[in-house]
C-alpha cells in the first residue's frame, strides 16, 4: 500500500519508519521540510506539497498539532484532494466537535474517513503497537483494517469520531490526574525522608491494585472490598500527616472534601469506587 503521510513530528516519523519497515510505500510531506530528513532518509518519498501527497497515495494519514493545524491541512487541504473511496486517517488529538466536521465533509466527498487517535509513545508508534481508536463507518472501518493492524497492536473500534476524540482527552486527562497525584506523593514521601525508589514501587503497586477494579467498573458494583467511609478515614490521616511535614498537598485536599462529602450523602460503606462513580452525573452548564 503506498500511504501518504502529513506531519513528520516524532509521532508521524515513527509511524512512518514503521509502515516502510512493513513493507509499505510511503510519501510524506510537512511545513517544516528539514524535518522530512531523518524519514526520508529512511526510505519515505518526500513530496513538495498536500495535494500531491494525497493524489498519489492509496491512504493518508494525517498527525497535525491541532485543531488550527487540521482545519488548515485536513478540512482546507487534504479532504478537497482527497478521491471518492479513497482512506483518510486522521490520527492528530483533535477536538470531537472536528473530527465530526472531518467526518461530515468527508462524506459529502464520498471518502472514506477515520478519526483514528493513538494511545502509546514514539516507541510504540516505531514498533507498531499502538493502541488506536478509529471511529466513523464501518465500511471505513473494514477498509483501513489492513493498515490499521500495521499501525497498532490494539485497535478499539468506536463507530463515532466524536466518542473516538473523547476517549482520547478523557486518556490524557487521566493521565494529567495522575502525574500531577504522584509528583505530589512522591514530595511528601521525600520529606518525609522515606526511600524514593520503595516510593516508586509503592505507587506504581497502587495503579495495579487499581486496574483490578475493571469489572467491578463495568458492572457498577460498589460492595465494599475497600470501603469509601475506611480511606476517608486514611485521607484524614494522610492530612494530619501531611501537617505535621509543613507540606502543601491541593490534590489530596481536593479528594478528602470528595470523600468526606461522598460519605456524608451516604457512601460510607459502598466499595471506595462509587465516589468516583457518582461524579459520573456531571453537572451540565
Amino acid at each position: 500500500m503506498n500511504v501518504g503521510i502529513a506531519g513528520t513530528g516524532k509521532m508521524g516519523s515513527a509511524i512512518a519508519r514503521n509502515l516502510l519497515d512493513k513493507g509499505h510505500r510511503v510519501s510524506v510531506w510537512n511545513v517544516d521540510r528539514p524535518m522530512m530528513e531523518p524519514v526520508v532518509a529512511a526510505g519515505a518519498q518526500p513530496v513538495s506539497d498536500i495535494e500531491s501527497l494525497v493524489t498519489t497515495a492509496d491512504a493518508v494519514v494525517a498527525m497535525l498539532w491541532d485543531d488550527e493545524v487540521a482545519r488548515e491541512i485536513s478540512l482546507g487541504q487534504i479532504l478537497p484532494a482527497a478521491r471518492p473511496r479513497q482512506l483518510v486517517i486522521e490520527s492528530s488529538t483533535l477536538s470531537p466537535q472536528m473530527y465530526e466536521q472531518l467526518a461530515q465533509s468527508a462524506a459529502q466527498r464520498r471518502v472514506h474517513f477515520l478519526a483514528c487517535p493513538v494511545i502509546g509513545s514514539v516507541d510504540g508508534a516505531r514498533a507498531g503497537s499502538l493502541t488506536l481508536y478509529p471511529g466513523g463507518t464501518s465500511e471505513a472501518f473494514e477498509r483501513g483494517r489492513e493498515l490499521l493492524a500495521a499501525m497498532g497492536s490494539t485497535i478499539r473500534f468506536t463507530g463515532s469520531p466524536a466518542a473516538s476524540g473523547h476517549l482520547k482527552l478523557a486518556s490524557n486527562c487521566m493521565l494529567a490526574a495522575i502525574a500531577d497525584s504522584i509528583g505530589e506523593l512522591l514530595g511528601i514521601t521525600a520529606r518525609a525522608g522515606v526511600n524514593r525508589s520503595m516510593a516508586v514501587d509503592t505507587l506504581v503497586f497502587m495503579l495495579e491494585r487499581v486496574a483490578t477494579k475493571r469489572q467491578q467498573l463495568l458492572d457498577r458494583d460498589t460492595e465494599p472490598r475497600f470501603s469509601a467511609g475506611a480511606l476517608l478515614k486514611d485521607l484524614r490521616l494522610a492530612q494530619q500527616a501531611r501537617q505535621g511535614l509543613n507540606v502543601n498537598a491541593p490534590l489530596m485536599e481536593c479528594a478528602l472534601e470528595e470523600f468526606a462529602r461522598a460519605v456524608e450523602a451516604g457512601l460510607a460503606n459502598e466499595d471506595y469506587i462509587a465516589v468516583g462513580m457518582a461524579r459520573e452525573r456531571v453537572e451540565v452548564e
